[in-house]
């Protein structure tokens, strides 16, 4: 990885942009962690099966206090060579001290009972962990979202550039949307573990709207004659690939 970040310099960065401290009833926030598993269904098995797993590991995770969000990550727009899986499982928690207590209940009760129906449905690849900095949060109600587009791309940092320059611009392009009407969420993820060891990339940027229509708007306005925002704020700071969507659905909401 170009300009690798390891753990150390990835604490620093949290410190100082997130503010990684406790909130006043000394719970833990930011940075999110978010887990990735690339999943195909098994021969016979569809997403009615999966659904019908889903509704019995959220009453079950519900009944442990688990805090953990879920999606499921359809391929939209991709590459040939990313076919070879049916879904991305998309799982979410506010942090890494609550996902660690929900995988510990889970590694030690859940995957032995309702894992098992889990592997009935579908074969997943092992995890890929992140942490996740929040360039830009929405309020969108989750659970009457559905069928919504959700875009990643893998960046490289510019020559002298750092993660304080990224959430800078991050921070100017932001007032652009606003001028714009627009309400994307947008989001850095930072590897942590579980990602490959050979790769041309430092982050991963992600960028989500409400629905489809929504994102041919910030596309349409993106191409306008003149209009440099994107460039000018993250293209200054990142070069990335082009980007991969996906439609996502809810599965689980862990804050409920």
């Amino acid at each position: 990885m170009n300009k690798s970040i390891n753990f150390f310099a990835l604490s620093l960065i949290f410190l100082s942009i997130t503010n990684l401290a406790y909130a006043d009833d000394h719970q833990p926030v930011g940075p999110a962690a978010v887990e990735m598993l690339a999943c195909s269904f098994n021969d016979g098995k569809t997403v009615s099966d999966l659904n019908k797993v889903v509704k019995d590991w959220d009453k079950w995770a519900d009944r442990k206090g688990h805090k953990y969000s879920a999606w499921s990550m359809t391929p939209f727009a991709v590459s040939q060579g990313m076919l070879s899986f049916d879904y991305i499982w998309f799982g979410f928690s506010p942090n890494f001290e609550t996902w660690g207590k929900d995988i510990e209940g889970w590694v030690q009760e859940g995957e032995q009972t309702i894992g098992q129906k889990f592997n009935e449905v579908s074969t997943c690849s092992p995890r890929s962990l992140f942490a996740v900095i929040p360039a830009r949060q929405v309020d969108w109600d989750q659970d009457t979202t559905k069928n919504n587009p959700f875009q990643l791309a893998n960046c490289k940092f510019r020559d002298g550039k750092s993660m304080t320059d990224l959430m800078k611009a991050a921070g100017e392009f932001n007032k652009y949307i606003e001028t714009t009407g627009a309400d994307p969420l947008i989001a850095i993820f930072v590897p942590d573990a579980g990602n490959e060891l050979d790769v041309d990339w430092d982050v991963k940027v992600g960028a989500g709207w409400s629905n489809y229509e929504e994102m041919g708007k910030a596309r349409q306005a993106g191409y306008q004659t003149g209009n440099t925002a994107l460039q000018d704020t993250w293209g200054s700071v990142l070069d990335c690939d082009s980007p991969r969507i996906y439609t996502t659905n809810l599965l689980r909401n862990g804050d409920e």
